[in-house]
């Protein structure tokens, strides 16, 4: 598994699909380095640094970008081989079909890392060497925050997959993507509970708890059944690209 892994990593090597990252990371550290810069309250009063601000802005951003950055990741990455012509190679190998798509699920979970976690280590680095100090406690809920960001967004890539697997192009994952973070963007912008039971927007679930004084306080009731559909969508759609996946013509591409 880890040498189909680390050859789906080396087709990239020369592609622009890295773009797709900086196009996540720096919007996000842009917004959260405001947090950084001297505030002052409508009394006149100078406001202290608000790590946890820093973070819920970075995780605001990756939310709402990432449906689109996201399912063009896996459309490109999925979509390349009917493109190359090279998907008839891939069918004729020795080796279960099986282990080719999940390599490519991993690619792509690595990517969504990649893209969450380089914001939060920005904001580690210049926190230090802006403020000169760390409180471990924010550190911890920007850590889980940012964890259940990557797994939550990885619960609707199957959805993306089966559609570039169906469409054998990029597009439809562009057309989905672009309206998804659409919705999210207004959605996210009403501060709503509810919303996160729409797959695509349960990674604002973890996002919503670091809000302060802009959303109503408190658990979240609606988080377990968000989870549920989106554990739904995640096995469906992963059923159906294993399915589609393993039984495609072996001359489908050509």
């Amino acid at each position: 598994m880890f040498s189909v892994f680390y050859t789906e990593i080396m087709k990239l090597k020369n592609t622009k699909l890295y773009w797709l990252v900086l196009l996540g990371v720096l919007p996000a550290c842009l917004m959260g380095s405001k947090a950084l810069f001297p505030k002052i309250s409508p009394a006149g009063i100078p406001l202290a640094f608000d790590m946890q601000d820093m973070f819920y802005s970075q995780g605001m951003v990756v939310t709402i970008l990432g449906p689109a950055l996201f399912a063009l990741m896996i459309g490109y990455i999925i979509t390349r081989e009917y493109q190359e012509r090279t998907i008839n190679q891939l069918f004729s190998y020795p080796a279960s079909r099986i282990i080719f798509f999940i390599a490519k699920l991993l690619v792509v979970f690595s990517l969504i890392v990649l893209t969450v976690w380089l914001p939060f280590v920005f904001s580690i680095v210049s926190t230090i060497l802006v403020k000169h100090h760390l409180d471990v406690s924010i550190v911890w809920l920007g850590m889980k925050m940012n964890i259940m960001i990557c797994i939550l967004s990885f619960g609707t890539i199957p959805v993306a997959a089966a559609l570039s697997m169906v469409g054998k192009t990029i597009m439809p994952n562009a057309i989905l993507g672009s309206i998804v973070s659409i919705f999210a963007g207004i959605s996210e912008a009403g501060h709503s509970m509810h919303s996160i039971l729409f797959p695509w927007l349960a990674p604002y679930w973890p996002v919503r708890n670091l809000a302060q004084g802009i959303a109503q306080p408190g658990p979240n009731p609606y988080a377990a059944p968000a989870l549920i559909i989106l554990i739904f969508t995640f096995v469906v759609s992963l059923t159906f690209c294993i399915q589609y996946y393993n039984r495609a013509d072996v001359h489908s591409g050509s």
